[in-house]
């Protein structure tokens, strides 16, 4: 039986730093954090968390946002909307370049457009799917019906947001995808 003063859950260890839970098993496997293998899920002392997040600061860090937009006035807008509420954002121009900043930074949350030249959003989500732990996507698109959308589906789940996007929209899409647990 899990104390809950005393040993954290996954999930509840992603509440106490504001991280998604998926960022915290990340940190685990790689041994970063103090953590221990329970069943199929790590468990965490909270006083050694608290130890370790006082030293390295995660309390204090914002999520991550990598937008993925072939289009620079939108990479551009969703870049200033969301360092105006407080996230650290990357940009991507299109599927690969994402990939390549994926294999270097630890991205809470993924701003997709489908259609691209090169590796559009599907070939993306493919990619992305085979090789890296499970994020929150949101796929921005101006054509939520297309084929695009079609061959983008079995690598849901995904959230929809559909082009123009408002920046209230924008904003609460990315705040649900984190759980609602960070606010700038």
């Amino acid at each position: 039986m899990i104390n809950n003063h005393n040993v954290l859950t996954a999930r509840e260890a992603a509440d106490f730093f504001g991280a998604h839970v998926e960022t915290v098993r990340r940190l685990a496997r790689k041994g970063d954090i103090p953590a221990y293998k329970m069943g199929k899920d790590w468990r965490f002392q909270k006083k050694a968390l608290s130890h370790w997040a006082e030293s390295h600061y995660l309390r204090r860090k914002p999520p991550i946002v990598l937008v993925i937009d072939d289009d620079a006035g939108v990479r551009k807008a969703m870049k200033r909307y969301l360092e105006r509420d407080g996230y650290r954002v990357l940009v991507a121009s299109d599927g690969a370049n994402a990939l390549s900043w994926l294999n270097k930074e630890t991205v809470n949350v993924i701003l997709l457009d489908l259609k691209m030249p090169g590796m559009n959003g599907p070939m993306f989500l493919s990619e992305f799917r085979k090789a890296h732990v499970p994020l929150p996507i949101i796929i921005t698109t101006g054509y939520p019906d297309g084929g695009l959308m079609a061959e983008a589906i079995p690598y849901g789940p995904f959230t929809l947001l559909g082009k123009p996007i408002e920046q209230e929209q924008l904003l609460q899409a990315v705040r649900s995808a984190l759980n609602g647990s960070y606010r700038g």
